[in-house]
């Protein structure tokens, strides 16, 4: 008998529970191992081997989405964000029946389904089938890459069937993105509408000339613009006539009582060459007295008759000294004279202003007559002129639209696509499956995990008690004591193949207790 501590009910470690479950049921534990690891090799070796052949793509917005529209193309910005939405639907083109036709027979397209058999159509559905099972389409997590993975017993095979997929999308994305034959159309288009807008040109041309217009609305715009001028022309005219004839009339009453001519000069002039001769006559004959004296008596006649000469001298020179002379000068009125000519100048001006107005009145009635005329013309013209615009508008557009899907064209031949290959198939000489090292390392894994289980319960079902921690759980007294149990006194195959047990006695005072434990012991001893 061994005396146990008082602490034999608690745990002396988490793991010691399950390792002596283990030990209780190791033949139980070794055959799901062995089992497990026998089945795992058993798969390894038998399962015929698998290559596989990977390729990535990447969706980008390289282009953006060409739109076959009756609208003209705008130049709107291009999103730089790829959308889940993207990218699911090229992951749904990948994966889509029309893709695995094309890979399974490259002929198919080829083909009417009416000149197939039943049995053709079954095996090629069957072909189908079989390509989607060992096909792989999944998106690389926080990226723009889609991984294809292909599966095949050959890795030729497998390489050439996913190159086979990568071009059959390449074309599809080029047919979805691109529709054949745009440019095409677009070109046929454009010619149609160029020979419309030759033959519109050329009947606007002619109603033109026909017309002598070259643009209706410029034309009817300066012929407005000509009409409003001469018509404010000739109300300033009205104007200047009127203020002449008022200024005209103001001069000629005037005129009455202006003189044409007026005094300038007045001069009163002495009788200076009648007396410079009187004098000069008087001295002479003073002289020639003064000559006769010497030869003659003062009472000769000769002297006497110049004595009277003299006397009559004088008395003419007093004369002459007393006349005086009056000079007047007078020229034209330089009032008259303006008035005058302001009359003149203003008579002039009015009849000049009189043809000025009797002008403008002729050119009012022109233009009005010309605008007359060009009104009438509006209806054929703007007509004409508006099938030239439309031609010319949808002409344009088809211009720019076949522009765009040669372009198109050019990038599809160039591979310039909304997704790039990220990388080409694949070719791999290492099988994908199995893998030996992998597959046993699991396998192990597996093995003791399932073994383990099966040992969880087994010791679930358990009603037997296997260790002195067990009875002390089930006990209400505590375990005092343990002792072990002597194998030789057994008796017995079954016996004999029990390894250990030990012997558990719990003292109590009653002895019902005690026969219970020796039944507990029994069952014990039983199910070693």
């Amino acid at each position: 008998m061994q005396t146990l501590p008082d602490n034999v009910t608690q745990e002396n470690s988490a793991l010691k529970p399950f390792v002596e479950g283990a030990f209780r049921h190791r033949r139980l534990w070794l055959m799901g191992v062995v089992g497990v690891i026998l089945t795992t090799l058993l798969y390894t070796l038998l399962t015929p081997k698998q290559y596989r052949s990977e390729m990535s793509i990447l969706v980008q917005n390289a282009r953006g989405s060409y739109q076959v529209t009756p609208q003209k193309t705008t130049n709107a910005p291009m999103e730089s964000q790829i959308t889940e939405e993207q990218i699911n639907s090229e992951i749904e083109v990948l994966r889509s029946r029309s893709l695995a036709d094309v890979v399974v027979d490259p002929q198919w397209k080829g083909r009417p389904i009416s000149s197939m058999s039943a049995q053709q159509l079954k095996a090629h559905d069957q072909a189908v089938e079989k390509f989607n099972k060992h096909l792989s389409v999944d998106l690389v997590r926080k990226s723009n890459v889609i991984h294809v993975a292909y599966t095949a017993s050959d890795p030729r095979t497998a390489s050439e069937t996913l190159g086979r997929l990568l071009s059959a999308f390449l074309a599809k994305q080029q047919e979805i993105g691109h529709p054949p034959g745009t440019a095409k159309f677009f070109t046929s288009e454009a010619d149609r509408y160029k020979k419309d807008l030759d033959v519109a040109l050329q009947q606007l041309s002619d109603y033109q000339q026909k017309q002598r217009l070259v643009s209706l609305s410029d034309r009817e715009q300066s012929l407005d613009r000509d009409l409003a001028q001469a018509q404010n022309e000739l109300r300033s005219t009205d104007a200047q006539i009127s203020e002449v004839s008022q200024r005209l009339g103001e001069q000629v009453h005037q005129l009455k009582g202006v003189s044409p001519r007026q005094e300038t000069v007045q001069r009163t002039i002495p009788n200076d060459y009648s007396v410079e001769r009187l004098n000069t006559l008087l001295a002479e004959l003073q002289n020639k007295r003064t000559t006769l004296l010497t030869q003659f008596n003062p009472s000769d006649r000769l002297v006497q008759e110049v004595d009277q000469q003299i006397v009559n001298t004088n008395a003419a020179l007093k004369n002459a000294q007393k006349m005086r002379s009056e000079e007047h000068s007078s020229d034209v009125n330089p009032v008259w004279q303006q008035v005058t000519g302001s009359i003149v100048q203003n008579q002039s001006e009015r009849k000049a202003l009189q043809g000025r107005h009797d002008e403008l009145i002729r050119q009012i009635d022109q233009l009005q007559s010309e605008l007359s005329g060009v009104e009438r013309a509006t209806v054929s013209f703007t007509t004409l002129r508006q099938r030239v615009t439309d031609l010319e508008n949808n002409y344009q557009l088809y211009t720019q639209k076949r522009d765009e899907a040669q372009i198109a064209d050019a990038m599809d031949e160039s591979k310039l696509l909304d997704v790039a290959v990220a990388q080409s198939p694949t070719f791999a000489i290492t099988p994908f499956r199995p893998k030996p090292v992998t597959n046993l390392i699991f396998g192990t894994f597996t093995a003791v995990f399932l073994a383990s289980f099966m040992v969880f319960f087994a010791e679930t079902g358990r009603a037997t008690i296997a260790t002195p921690r067990e009875l002390a759980k089930l006990s209400r007294y505590p375990l005092l004591a343990t002792v072990p149990l002597d194998l030789n006194a057994f008796h017995g195959p079954e016996e004999r193949s029990v390894d250990s047990a030990r012997l558990s006695i719990i003292l109590a005072p009653e002895a019902n207790e005690e026969q219970e434990l020796r039944s507990v012991f029994a069952k014990e001893t039983k199910a070693s």
